[in-house]
């Protein structure tokens, strides 16, 4: 062991702001179902995948078996979730990160966003949190928690102070004591049973662990031992990196009534197409395959996908594979449930070489759904909708999000 206590090291111009979406599946299922706020509600089936602060007050955490939490908290709501649904949310908030910093690392329900030097463009980057809150809690009615520090660890660590629904920064001056003031549990990489050793070890606090070497702390965990001998002095040199392309970028909703309506169909479809395609564009990618399944009033469902032949993220080109997968799979008489778009087998957009014509329609074609999603942004996807999803206006309700869908997260 050594006495020896450096004091945080930190890259002055590094400026990382955590994004962490509070109580997230748990969240979105209140959303979805007005009955369930203000109650105790679980997302999981065998263990908790995610649950409320209002059943976090009963002890309820993530990872605990749903009998334990049955006892804890009898009353709680049990939901087994929606995958689908909660991808569908996490892509619209992770979509305005982007829209602040150039790096964004996302995870499921987290994201760090790299706004080393964004001053100059955003200006005060406490600011710049805050209005990225505002919009996501516009965009989707959840609310997220911030932190912002000079290098990740710090960042996620600034936000645990002040869930849910907080913002918080700590700078390289502060770290030192901010660091070592903090419970153990709350230093990245030590779990339940890291802690429980620690504590029986009289070690409470992240600033007691920093007499212990790098060589004990091997010795206790493993190689990640020497990660949080680092870790406990504030230090992190981790870069934000974006993570890999996803596999699929999926729209889908039930129907507020089973329908076979052909002009009702078609124009959800549109209406979903636009939707997906919009969050392609916001990444940076453009679909090689597009499928459309269908789910029928009987349980019944279908499923089919088509290449493209050349990668497009444009609405008529995806609508018009999309509209002949519906054509050719819609031959039952029987009304359908839930329609559903994927895109999937993504290129980044300008990845692609072509003619020079193709080359200049393009660009002239980026420009112009730059347009059409800035002011979607700005003023809402409602605001602009055209073709056959024309059809359902009059049919469904509308909000500044676009129609209200049966999905509420397709709404958004």
């Amino acid at each position: 062991m050594t006495a020896r206590e450096d004091p945080p090291t930190a890259t002055p111009e590094r400026a990382i702001l955590h994004v962490d979406i509070d109580a997230f599946f748990a969240a979105i299922e209140q959303q979805r179902d007005p009955r369930l706020r203000g109650r105790p509600v679980i997302v999981g089936a065998g263990v908790i995948a995610s649950c409320s602060y209002e059943a976090r007050r009963f002890g309820l955490r993530a990872g605990m078996p749903l009998g334990e939490a049955k006892r804890l908290c009898p009353e709680a709501v049990i939901v087994e979730g929606h995958a689908q649904v909660y991808r569908c949310f996490a892509e619209e908030i992770f979509a305005r990160c982007r829209m602040v910093a150039p790096a964004v690392e996302t995870y499921l329900d987290e994201a760090y966003c790299d706004l080393s030097g964004t001053e100059r463009l955003h200006g005060d980057l406490l600011e710049v949190a805050r209005r990225l809150k505002r919009h996501i809690l516009d965009a989707t009615g959840l609310t997220v928690t911030c932190g912002l520090g000079p290098n990740r660890m710090l960042a996620k660590l600034a936000g645990k102070t002040v869930k849910p629904d907080g913002l918080a920064r700590v700078t390289a001056a502060e770290a030192d004591a901010f660091v070592r003031e903090r419970p153990i549990e709350q230093l990245a990489g030590v779990g339940h049973a890291h802690a429980k050793t620690l504590r029986s070890m009289n070690i409470r606090t992240i600033g007691e662990l920093r007499p212990l070497s790098p060589e004990v702390l091997e010795a206790l965990f493993g190689a990640p031992g020497r990660l949080l001998h680092e870790r406990c002095r504030g230090r992190d040199t981790a870069a934000v990196n974006e993570r890999e392309v996803p596999l699929s970028i999926s729209r889908e909703t039930s129907f507020h009534r089973d329908t076979a309506e052909r002009c009702e169909l078609e124009g959800m479809l549109e209406y979903l197409v636009g939707r997906a395609c919009r969050a392609a564009r916001e990444l940076g990618l453009r679909p090689r395959t597009v499928a459309v399944r269908l789910r029928y009033a009987d349980g019944e469902g279908a499923e089919q996908a088509r290449s493209l032949k050349v990668p497009s993220e444009a609405d008529p080109v995806v609508m018009a594979a999309a509209l002949d997968l519906l054509r050719r799979q819609f031959t039952r008489r029987v009304a359908l449930h839930a329609l559903g778009v994927t895109l999937s087998q993504f290129v980044r957009a300008g990845g692609e070489q072509g003619a020079l014509f193709e080359e200049q329609e393009a660009g002239r074609r980026a420009a112009l759904y730059r347009a059409f999603d800035g002011v979607r942004r700005t003023f809402g996807h409602g605001v602009l909708v055209s073709g056959r999803a024309l059809h359902l206006k009059g049919r469904l309700d509308e909000d500044r999000h676009g129609f209200v869908l049966r999905t509420p997260s397709l709404t958004k």
